[in-house]
């Protein structure tokens, strides 16, 4: 395993090193379901918009067969149905369904967000935001260098590495549980980008399981939503892999 992931980071180049969401090595502890600005946000405003991780086993479609994909959404499904019960009688509203992707898109209260840290059937909740109006909306930070979107624009797409809000340690640092842990939150936060992601144009083209990253190919209207996504930190671009002969 730690070869693998050797390779994988050399593999990635120095590019890699923006990626890393760093923490201190005192994180050993496992990771809290709900980070404090969803807490804080929601103490301040009443409610708050959020994006929950479902605790169901996940693969990319591409990757299954069709029996497979009709069984893994009604397992999404399900856990969604029993999630909304757990929350019956709280202050949410649903915002999105998924049917790709182990999550849900609420804006709850403060008594539904306890609810949630308590729920069996929850992974992790990040801060969501609402999308953009329009195509031509300015971006609201500078996630994503400039020289992304004129590449995108002049070429069609382009290569990039998104890098995701999630707690990073080293593996070599942390014991298996919490290795378990930190690998299920990128895995969740690299699915929400995903869903974000669904009807503008882009490839995957590598998953990670043990940084917060993801390498795509994407356009413009695809850049723009990492540019405003919650669950991105920053984006540089990519080159493509090298054969080694």
């Amino acid at each position: 395993m730690k070869n693998t992931n050797l390779r994988c980071l050399k593999g990635i180049g120095f590019g890699a090193a923006l990626l890393l969401f760093t923490v201190s090595p005192a994180m050993a502890q496992p990771i809290p379901k709900i980070p404090s600005e969803v807490i804080d946000l929601a103490a301040a405003e009443g409610t708050v918009l959020v994006l929950v991780g479902l605790k169901v086993p996940w693969q990319m479609e591409s990757n299954l067969s069709e029996h497979q994909v009709d069984v893994q959404r009604a397992a999404i499904a399900s856990i969604q149905k029993n999630l909304l019960s757990e929350l019956e009688g709280k202050s949410y509203k649903i915002i999105r369904r998924y049917d790709r992707i182990p999550g849900i898109a609420l804006e709850v209260g403060a008594d539904a967000l306890a609810e949630l840290a308590h729920s069996p059937n929850v992974t992790n909740v990040l801060l969501d935001r609402p999308a953009a109006t329009t195509a031509e909306e300015a971006p609201s930070s500078d996630k994503v260098p400039s020289q992304l979107f004129t590449t995108a624009a002049a070429h069609g797409t382009v290569l990039v590495l998104a890098g995701l809000r999630t707690p990073w340690q080293r593996e070599d640092q942390l014991t298996e549980e919490l290795i378990a842990l930190q690998r299920n939150a990128i895995l969740s936060a690299q699915s929400y980008i995903l869903a974000e992601l669904g009807g503008t144009q882009f490839r995957v083209l590598r998953l990670y399981r043990s940084i917060p990253g993801i390498a795509l190919r994407v356009g413009v209207d695809a850049l723009r939503v990492l540019q405003n996504s919650p669950a991105v930190t920053n984006v540089v671009p990519d080159r493509p892999a090298r054969i080694v002969r």
